[in-house]
Parts: C-alpha cells; structure tokens; sequence
C-alpha cells in the first residue's frame, strides 16, 4: 500500500534534527512490565490500527507512507530511540519499557495526542486483560477484532474547500516576545520539571476564575514570563494548542490535526484583575477555535500545499517550511498544551501516571519553553519543558500556584527523553 499524504507533509518538510517533532507518551503501571505480554498486546493492538504500521519512503521531492511488514518494535530500554531506523524497523512509532513504564514513542507527523489515545486505550485494554487475567470494561475502546470505519482513515485536512475566508478576526500574526540569546542561555537538550496538581483544587480555583486549566494555566505562565520581563517592547503570547477534530467534524480521524490559539498577555489585560484577565484569556479560545477559524486555518495549510506541489525539488520544500516555521515562531513567546482527561474509565486503576513529552509543540529553538499537562486519577501532572538552564521562570511559575493556595509535588527533574527521527533519502 501507498499511501498519499496531505496533512502529514508540513510536519514531514520542516523536520530537523533540532526539532525531530516526536513525542513520547510515558505510562507508569503499578507493577512491573511483563515483556512477553507487551509484545502480545502490541501485536494484537497494532493489527486494529493498520494507518500506524507504515514506513516513510521518499521518491525526488515527494514523500509518502507505505504498509511496513517488518515487526512493529518493542524495545526493553529508558533511553531515548531512534524511529525510522533500523533500530525500529523503520517504523514511526514503538514501544518501549523499562521497570513499571510503558514507552510510546511517535513521529508527529504519524498522529498526534488525539490521534493515538485510541490506540493507547486498546494497548492498556490487552496488556491489563493479559497481565491481570480480567476482563477490563470495553467502554470507549477500539476492540483489536473491531472494523476499521472508513472515518479513521479520512483525512479532513484535504477535503476541498472554497477560498473564500469565513473567520471574523485573524489570529496574532505581529512579533511577540522572544527568549532568546538575549535574555537566557539556549541550549540543544530540554530539561523536564515534572510536578503533580490535584484536580480538586485546581479545577475550582480555574472556574471560579471564569477559565479553564489550560487557560488558567496559560495565563500563569503569561503573569510569570512578565514578571522577569515587564518592560518588553513586544507583549508576551501563549499559544494553546486545540484539537481541530471536533470543529471539523471528523471526530475520529487518526491524522496529527492540532491547531493553536495565541493568547496574547497585552498592556490593556495586564492591568486588569486576575479573573478578567482569564476571562480574556477564555475569549480569545473561543473566538479562534470555532469552525470558521479552524476551516480558515485549513485554508492556509492547502494554500501551502498548492506552493509545495509546485516545486521539484525536496531541499525547496523542505526550505519553505521551515521558513514558515521560524516565522510562525516570531509571533509566539511560549506553549500550553493540554491533552485532557486520559478517561481509561476501570482500567486507571492499574496505572500510577500518564506522562507527555513533546520533541517539542513549537520550534524548540525559537519557542524555548513549553508546558505539557494531562490529567488522570484525579491528578494532573505538568511537565514543563524549557531549553535553557534558567530555573526563574519555573520558580515563578509555582510561586503563582502557592499564592493562589494551589498545592503541588515536584515529581522529578531530568533531561528529556523523546525520541530521534531518521528522515528517508531519495530511493530514486
């Protein structure tokens, strides 16, 4: 199988080596890692997601996806993997274990946290079945014998569209804030603080101040940045990362289709009270995630496309999108990402923490720091990723969780250890 590809193709363009754009989504059980029934589950969960067993090939200036039969990897280790290559039998994602941890290691450009939480569910579903001799609730999970509907494989991204625009405003487009040499010590390797919040204080004190956690949390890592640098001539802006599946009505499309809204921390919201200011922060989500935004965003993507299919040469195309990138980093100081409830319903039960890790959700090297938060068992934990040494920017931040009277546990402190890729070269 060949498989053409369309909203795969920036990720697939503007990959570096400093920016792989990976992931790697850890899972901690409660008891040790079994490395025969692993490779059981994986083999029977791989078999329902047949759109993930594929290798990248590269033919002149084009890329596609192609079935791959060799064995999908399940590798003991901690450390970081190479995907794409030899090591993992030139496939896109693994599995990796270690101890009590379960490894997902992908490639961006293969799926994104939406994408993959199916898949998650029915490894978990098999594993926890075979580990424990039960039989977990099937609610929400893809059984590894179900049908694969044509949805999943759809991609929403390159249905046709007209090109008139539809949204009311535009997103922040102007230069923002930079942490740049400038103002911290840049640096190749990111390191990870990982803290732990509970729901039951965080998800109040986020309503009662008229947002959400990834809002709130935004806003605080706005208030933060601003109080190391409060006199920059550019203003300080988030960008959040959205799951367009909803607004394009493709609920169960497997393809990587995050978007982001730009909260922008201006001179007018820093003056207001805190709960105005996350309620401005809340509007802005509103106002540039609905579907007129979305399609519009949409839009410009198949604009790019039409460029790219343009041109012969794969150095070209590789060139205009990590220009593009570089200029989308411009107009953005740092990143939220929030991926939600992981919701296993009975089988959270078996699992102690669930883990993201981003290579990173925006060029990492212009976009230095990000925060990634999940929530599970009552728990959300926090990673917050940052490319330079300084530790005021996160010192700062927790100082604002322990005014607002918001409790946390600094879990761990360590280097990242998202996965490599191996571009394809030229088999013509």
């Amino acid at each position: 199988m060949k498989q053409k590809l369309f909203s795969e193709l920036r990720t697939i363009y503007e990959t570096t080596a400093e920016d792989p754009h990976t992931f790697r989504l850890s899972i901690k059980m409660k008891d040790l890692i079994d490395e025969n029934i692993l490779r059981k589950a994986a083999d029977r969960t791989m078999k329902r997601f047949p759109y993930f067993l594929v290798r990248m090939k590269r033919e002149d200036a084009d890329i596609f996806y192609e079935s791959n039969p060799l064995p999908f990897p399940v590798i003991r280790t901690n450390d970081r993997i190479t995907l794409s290559s030899e090591e993992t039998n030139y496939h896109l994602m693994a599995f990796c274990y270690w101890q009590n941890w379960i490894h997902i290691d992908c490639y961006h450009a293969l799926t994104d946290g939406g994408g993959i939480h199916p898949l998650i569910s029915t490894l978990l579903y098999v594993y926890i079945s075979l580990y424990y001799e039960i039989e977990p609730d099937t609610a929400n999970v893809r059984l590894p014998d179900s049908t694969v509907p044509e949805e999943e494989w759809t991609d929403p991204g390159a249905i046709p569209l007209s090109s008139e625009r539809e949204g009311l405003i535009c997103k922040w487009h102007a230069p923002a804030f930079q942490l740049d040499e400038k103002h911290i010590h840049l640096q190749t390797e990111s390191i990870v603080t990982t803290i732990s919040i509970s729901e039951k204080e965080f998800i109040p004190f986020s309503i009662s101040n008229d947002g959400s956690p990834a809002t709130v949390v935004s806003l605080l890592l706005a208030r933060s940045l601003d109080m190391v640098h409060p006199d920059t001539d550019d203003p300080i802006v988030i960008a959040m990362c959205v799951n367009q599946r909803k607004a394009l009505g493709a609920p169960v499309a497997h393809q990587s289709l995050v978007g982001d809204v730009r909260l922008v921390y201006s001179d007018r919201i820093r003056k207001m009270p805190f709960m105005h200011q996350a309620t401005c922060f809340r509007g802005m989500v509103a106002l540039q995630s609905d579907r007129d935004m979305v399609l519009d965003e949409i839009r410009d993507y198949q604009e790019l496309m039409r460029e790219l299919d343009g041109m012969d040469s794969f150095e070209q195309r590789h060139e205009t999108c990590v220009q593009r990138m570089e200029a989308l980093s411009r107009c953005v100081t740092a990143t939220v990402s929030y991926i939600g409830r992981v919701n296993m319903g009975p089988m959270e039960f078996y699992l102690q923490e669930f883990d993201p890790l981003p290579s990173t959700a925006l060029p990492s090297m212009h976009t230095p720091l990000t925060i990634e938060m999940v929530s599970m068992n009552g728990t959300i934990v926090l990673n917050f990723i940052q490319y330079f040494p300084e530790l005021e920017y996160f010192s700062l931040f927790v100082k604002q969780l322990r005014d607002n009277k918001i409790n946390y546990n600094v879990l761990r402190q360590e280097k990242a250890l998202y996965p490599y890729i191996q571009m394809p070269e030229d088999t013509k």
